[in-house]
């Protein structure tokens, strides 16, 4: 077989050997990226919404609030656990974020917030009640009484009452870790799902309501309506889909508005409601309070002014009917501020591939430290094209720079923690831009391009050792005989092996804590990952490149997978990776 196809079989083989590996690791929290992939997001998480809260969960959090609560109830059909006092009064909810926002990862997996919601269904407190997510940094989350003030007074509903999101500031070391707990924390109160509360979607039934003869809807929750000749005969809305955290004497209410193909409005029906029964039921009844949203277009209704049209409610029903009412106008006002009824009902138009990318632009969230990796990552090829890089001073500036900004600043560094928690947990890339620049320039080249740019030029760790490096005929350099050397090479493999089998069998373990780069988020790094550093930098000055060349597992699986000559031949790696690929899927067809 020719070399050049020898090369491209085998190498291929070692890839996909890895990835397989990578795939097959199970989830700390139920479901893995592979999982996913095979079996899509319809899969079991394995995580039970109504596990029960226990009382020592919620009393731990540091609030007043949480000191009045004496028992928590089972949950009911929307994840709620009802709390109660030492009267055995109610007093509000306890509510999990997960498994609602599972999908949502930070570093190394995503954190199960519990927030706890008073009687008007707003937050009074919020702590953490378990993570998946790397020690350190959720422990600086934990410790940011400002990082939970963001959240103090959000609805059910995922606003504050004036109807806005609060802006979140990530906490400093802990960014990634913050900020996916927020989305998690939004995600659940339903500020990026459907309405947990009114989850029921249009059906033929509503639009006969209020267009006796309809035969067809289009969508929900604003749908066209047509009859048996398919002419049409309106839109429909309810506003269960639009607004569902105006709460009234005893919960929010769902209306269904109706508009002819005038776009005037109909009389209002009332679709489901959680409030209390008999004043629900006055509503109805009550002939002078509808005429008032009877006849509008949608821009009037949504400014309607309550007070200059002497609005006071239905008599013994006023609370309700008020809820009512400015559930209609915050709905018609939604509908209006994205464009109208014909906006919402207008087919979509078909992605092109500029607007797919937009949408996924605008989730980025972009920091000062992710603009500036992303500029040291496109100025690399720049250094090294037009050799700059062999200049001594500039080599050493930027190697000075990687450990001070990427390092020390930011702490951008791939390691195996990062690796196996985006796997399995998925990524919040959009949340840590920079980070994934690097991880894609460390994990896509090396593969294709016959170059390690990242263990080379990006890494701070490496560019550390590369700074007090002793040179070859430094007093100060260690000359360790051959047969040290080969059996100190064989410790990062061994390394992964290990690493890899603990996260086979016990997915929730923090593989950080077997290299020193967790040392670099040295705000929030415990000692022991700080002395781990130091130990393997005070090694390399007096052994050349000593833990990049000898330790570490990281560089030693980048280095695997590059792409060079010796590619074309079956290695003792790619034999131990083969057998803990058969190790893995049997593990997992027997779990």
């Amino acid at each position: 077989m020719p070399f050049v196809h020898r090369l491209r079989i085998v190498h291929t083989a070692r890839l996909a050997i890895l990835v397989s590996l990578l795939l097959l690791l199970p989830s700390p929290h139920g479901r893995s990226l592979g999982e996913r992939l095979l079996f899509g997001t319809s899969r079991s998480s394995g995580i039970d919404p109504a596990q029960p809260i226990d009382l020592a969960d919620i009393q731990q959090i540091d609030s007043s609030f949480s000191k009045q609560i004496d028992r928590v109830a089972a949950a009911d059909v929307e994840g709620r656990f009802p709390l109660f006092n030492h009267n055995d009064q109610p007093i509000g909810f306890a509510v999990r974020t997960l498994p609602q926002a599972e999908d949502i990862a930070g570093y190394r997996g995503p954190t199960e917030a519990i927030l706890l919601l008073d009687s008007n269904q707003t937050i009074a407190a919020i702590g953490i009640l378990n993570s998946h997510d790397t020690r350190e940094h959720v422990t600086e989350v934990k410790n940011s009484a400002k990082f939970f003030k963001h959240f103090l007074g959000l609805t059910w509903g995922g606003k504050l009452a004036d109807g806005t999101t609060p802006e979140i500031d990530g906490v400093s070391g802990a960014t990634l870790t913050s900020l996916a707990m927020a989305r998690g924390v939004l995600k659940r109160l339903g500020n990026e799902t459907p309405s947990l509360v009114f989850d029921q979607a249009l059906n033929i039934d509503d639009a006969q309501r209020l267009f006796p003869s309809a035969a067809r809807i289009t969508q929900d929750p604003i749908s066209l309506v047509f009859d048996a000749d398919n002419q049409m005969l309106g839109t429909l809305v309810r506003t269960g889909g639009l607004i569902d955290d105006e709460i009234g004497y005893q919960g929010p209410t769902e209306l269904l508005l109706g508009f002819d193909p005038a776009g005037r409005s109909l009389k209002p029906r009332i679709r489901n409601s959680f409030d209390n029964e008999p004043y629900v039921g006055y509503l109805p009844q009550e002939y002078s309070f509808w005429p008032i949203f009877t006849g509008k277009s949608v821009a009037q209704l949504a400014s309607t002014d309550l007070k200059a049209e002497h609005v006071e409610g239905v008599s013994g029903a006023t609370m309700t009917s008020m809820t009512v009412a400015h559930t209609l106008i915050r709905a018609t006002n939604k509908i209006q501020s994205a464009g109208g009824l014909a906006n919402w009902t207008r087919p979509p138009a078909k992605p092109t591939v500029i607007s797919q990318f937009m949408k996924v632009f605008s989730k980025v969230r972009w920091s000062a430290a992710d603009i500036v990796t992303l500029g040291m990552i496109l100025t690399l090829p720049l250094l090294l094209r037009t050799h700059w890089m062999r200049r001594r001073m500039i080599r050493i500036s930027w190697l000075v720079a990687m450990v001070i900004v990427l390092g020390l600043w930011t702490g951008n560094l791939i390691s195996l923690a990062l690796i196996a928690g985006w796997m399995t947990s998925g990524a919040s890339w959009y949340l840590a831009i920079g980070l994934l620049g690097i991880l894609a320039v460390a994990t896509l080249l090396p593969p294709i391009r016959r170059a390690n740019p990242y263990c080379n030029h990006l890494c701070p760790h490496g560019a550390l050792q590369q700074l007090i490096r002793p040179g070859s005929k430094s007093t100060r350099k260690w000359r360790l005989s051959s047969k040290s050397q080969k059996r100190l090479a064989n410790l990062p493999a061994v390394t992964l092996a290990v690493a890899y089998l603990v996260l086979l069998s016990r997915p929730a373990s923090d593989v950080s804590v077997i290299e020193p780069f967790h040392a670099y988020l040295w705000s929030i790094a415990s000692w022991s990952s700080i002395g781990f550093a130091i130990a393997t930098i005070i090694f390399s000055a007096f052994v050349p490149m000593g833990y990049c060349r000898l330790g570490c597992p990281t560089g030693r699986l980048l280095e695997h997978i590059r792409l060079k000559s010796s590619s074309s031949k079956w290695t003792r790696f790619d034999q131990a990776a083969s057998g803990l690929l058969v190790f893995a899927i049997l593990a997992r067809t027997l779990t």
